[in-house]
């Protein structure tokens, strides 16, 4: 049976791949991680010697590695050393992007950082927006993750087929297993953040508060940010993005 996230009207609907011309800072470190025969996906290492723990971070849809150079720091702040990733097509990384193919890759790309020594032994996954998905699938998957942070994520996969012009009526359960957010998000048993906009109106409030509910994590936090939307949850009243992050890491064990 063909899906509709396997078609290609989906995949390019979705995904707003682009180039990265512009390197890395000085003490970054570049990370090509093969996924497939001649394709490799790009990751952006930011070295924190002081950090407590790494943040394993994919992006949203439309963004690069490099628009996250600039606030590093913000993270670090957090005790956290920051790698960034591409999805395939996007900056420096190979291939055509698919959501299938992004959630494989997730998979991969831990399991080489972490094999490799480029991780510490505590690693909290973070996605926002479409990388939500690569977030959830990992920690979904690898009991050994630390915590989790979701931004802006998506749960029923119903609603972001429509978003992309096309309509469904049910999902397999072949397609529940690995496209469902939320009902993945129930074998997510580490502690979890989950963050949205009260004002997004892409991705609604509602399906945060899904994840929220169907999440397995005993330790479970939603913050749901007022006068925020979708792309601009960092402006968030009285600095809500990084206070509600520095509040759940801090009470990490």
């Amino acid at each position: 049976m063909n899906s509709v996230f396997d078609s290609r009207q989906f995949n390019e609907n979705l995904f707003s791949p682009r180039p990265d011309p512009l390197p890395g800072p000085v003490d970054c470190e570049e990370i090509y991680v093969p996924v497939e025969e001649n394709v490799s996906v790009h990751c952006r290492k930011h070295p924190a010697p002081e950090a407590r723990f790494s943040l394993l971070f994919f992006h949203g849809n439309g963004e690069v590695v490099s628009d996250y150079d600039d606030i590093v720091q913000a993270f670090a702040a957090l005790g956290a050393e920051m790698t960034v990733c591409d999805y395939r097509g996007y900056g420096k990384s190979e291939g055509a992007p698919s959501l299938r193919n992004s959630l494989d890759d997730a998979r991969t790309i831990y399991q080489h950082l972490r094999d490799s020594g480029k991780l510490r032994s505590n690693v909290c996954v973070m996605g926002r927006s479409l990388g939500a998905a690569s977030a959830i699938e990992l920690c979904s998957k690898f009991s050994d993750i630390s915590a989790c942070i979701i931004e802006s994520g998506y749960a029923d996969p119903i609603p972001l087929v429509e978003r992309r012009g096309l309509r469904i009526d049910q999902t397999t359960p072949e397609e529940d297993a690995l496209f469902n957010n939320s009902l993945k998000i129930k074998s997510v048993t580490c502690p979890l953040l989950i963050m949205h906009g009260e004002d997004d109106f892409l991705i609604s409030p509602k399906e945060a508060k899904m994840n929220h509910s169907q999440a397995g994590s005993k330790l479970k936090i939603l913050e749901i940010l007022d006068g925020v939307g979708h792309n601009d949850m960092m402006m968030a009243e009285n600095g809500g993005y990084f206070s509600s992050m520095h509040r759940f890491l801090q009470s990490l064990p």
